[in-house]
C-alpha cells in the first residue's frame, strides 16, 4: 500500500496541546514508514482561526483534492474523533464526494469492543476509588451520536463501579448531575481525566478555568474544598488509546487494499 496516501483528520486546536499531533504522527511513521501522510482538520472556525491553507491548516476536502491533483489514486483517512458524531460526518461527507478510492478509519468509540477497549486502556489513569473521584470529560453533542457517549459510560461504571464519572461540556450526561454525585459522595479528591484527543480550550477554559468564563464559573471552581487532578493530557498522549486509532487505520488499509483489489480484478 506505499502508493496509498495516509490522511490523519482531527478536529483542531489552537492551543499548545497541538503538540499531541505530533505525538501520534510519529506512532502512525513507525507503522508506515513509507506512506505518505497527510493532515486534514475538520473544524472550519479553527482552519480559519490559524491561517487556513496559507499555514497548512487545510480541510480534508482540499486534502483530497490535492492529492488527486498529484496523481495519488487512492487513499486512507483515519479519523481522530473520540464519537462518529458531526466532525465525523464531515469526513464521510468529503470522501463520499472525492474522485480517489477512499478508505475510513473510525474514531475512537464506534463499537462495543471500542467501549470495552478505552475503559481498560484508562486503567492506569485512575487513581484510587476509595479516595479519588475521577470525572472523564468529553465534548459531547447534541447530534444522535451522542449516545455514544452513555453507552460507553455502562462500560466504564462496569468497570469501575466506584466513583468514576463521565461529564460531558455539551450535551449528556451533564456536569450538573456529575457535580451532585461527587457532593454526595465521601471524596475530597477530583482527578479529571480529558476524553479527548488533544486537551484544548474546553479542559483548559470550562474545565480547569481559574477565571469566570462569560458569567459562570469552570467546574473546577465549583469544587471549593476539594484536591483537584488536572495534569493528565489528551487521549492522545495515552499510547494504549493510540494503540485503538492504529487498530482502526489498519483495518481501513486493509479494506483500502482489497476494495482496489476487487476494481482492478
Amino acid at each position: 500500500m506505499n502508493d496509498a496516501a495516509l490522511v490523519l483528520v482531527a478536529f483542531g486546536t489552537s492551543t499548545r496541546a497541538r503538540t499531541t499531533y505530533a505525538f501520534i504522527e510519529k506512532r502512525v511513521r513507525e507503522k508506515y514508514p513509507d506512506t505518505h501522510i497527510q493532515w486534514a482538520f475538520s473544524s472550519r472556525m479553527l482552519r480559519e482561526k490559524m491561517g487556513g491553507k496559507k499555514s497548512g491548516w487545510k480541510s480534508l476536502e482540499e486534502i483530497l483534492l490535492e492529492l488527486e491533483a498529484q496523481g495519488i489514486q487512492k487513499a486512507a483517512i483515519q479519523s481522530l474523533h473520540v464519537i462518529p458524531g458531526v466532525e465525523f460526518q464531515k469526513v464521510v461527507d468529503a470522501v463520499t464526494h472525492s474522485g480517489l478510492e477512499t478508505s475510513v478509519g473510525m474514531p475512537l468509540l464506534s463499537s462495543d469492543a471500542d467501549y470495552r477497549t478505552v475503559a481498560d486502556a484508562l486503567a492506569g489513569r485512575i487513581p484510587d476509588q476509595s479516595e479519588w473521584a475521577t470525572v472523564l470529560v468529553g465534548h459531547g453533542t447534541y447530534h444522535p451520536a451522542g449516545a455514544a457517549y452513555l453507552q460507553f459510560y455502562r462500560f466504564l461504571t462496569a468497570r469501575y463501579p466506584r466513583n468514576v464519572f463521565l461529564s460531558v461540556v455539551e450535551g449528556e450526561p451533564s456536569w450538573e448531575d456529575t457535580l451532585k454525585l461527587i457532593r454526595h459522595s465521601t471524596v475530597t479528591k477530583i482527578k479529571f481525566i480529558p476524553l479527548m484527543f488533544v486537551a484544548g480550550e474546553h479542559i483548559m477554559h470550562d474545565v480547569l478555568g481559574d477565571e469566570t468564563d462569560g458569567g459562570e464559573e469552570s467546574w473546577k471552581m465549583q469544587l471549593s474544598g476539594y484536591e483537584i487532578d488536572g495534569s493528565e493530557r489528551g487521549l492522545g498522549f495515552n499510547e494504549k488509546i493510540v494503540d485503538i486509532y492504529l487498530e482502526h487505520l489498519v483495518k481501513a488499509m486493509h479494506a483500502l487494499g482489497e476494495k482496489v483489489s476487487r476494481l482492478s480484478g
